[in-house]
């Protein structure tokens, strides 16, 4: 099981690996994902304790939020791999504030139902679920041993290494 920082370093990498996702909607809409690339880079920075403030991560954690709740999301599967990509950094943020929050169930479980829309869709999940597992087992074994920040710089780095998202964009 992982500690409360192991899940929120998790989050982030779902997240992070879901960013082709995000600029891809941007793409299409005119989606500012802006606030989420601040984001992301400040909750990695806060992880791997480069930026010390938590003050200034819930700030920009907030900007986040009244941004996203100004937007809605096409409703596409790849807007709601985008909007999987909102509820895991959401979920990143708030396992720092809670060391009982775990949305990594609910998060997998999201992506499972995004997998049976994509066969749903005419696509080969198959691979892909595979894949996801692969990440997954990755992650929570390079993160089993992480009780507090920072997070190790390599283990950092191998959580943002993915070219492609574990639904199929390579970024």
């Amino acid at each position: 099981m992982l500690s409360s920082i192991g899940r929120s370093a998790w989050c982030y990498a779902v997240s992070v690996c879901c960013r082709p996702h995000l600029e891809l909607q941007a793409d299409e809409d005119g989606f500012d994902i802006g606030p989420w690339n601040k984001l992301i880079s400040k909750l990695g920075n806060y992880l791997n304790g480069e930026l010390k403030s938590h003050s200034n991560l819930e700030r920009f954690f907030n900007e986040f939020i009244e941004s996203r709740e100004q937007y809605e999301l096409s409703d596409s599967l790849n807007g709601r791999i985008s909007e999987l990509a909102f509820s895991a950094i959401t979920g990143a943020f708030d396992a720092l504030n809670d060391d009982e929050c775990d949305d990594t169930d609910l998060i997998c479980a999201s992506m499972n139902d995004l997998y049976d829309e994509l066969d749903e869709l005419g696509g080969e999940s198959g691979p892909l679920r595979t894949y996801w597992q692969e990440l997954d087992q990755e992650w929570k074994a390079a993160l089993t041993s992480t009780k507090q920040r920072p997070i190790a710089r390599d283990i950092m780095k191998s959580l943002t290494e993915t070219d492609v998202s574990m639904f199929g964009l390579e970024g």
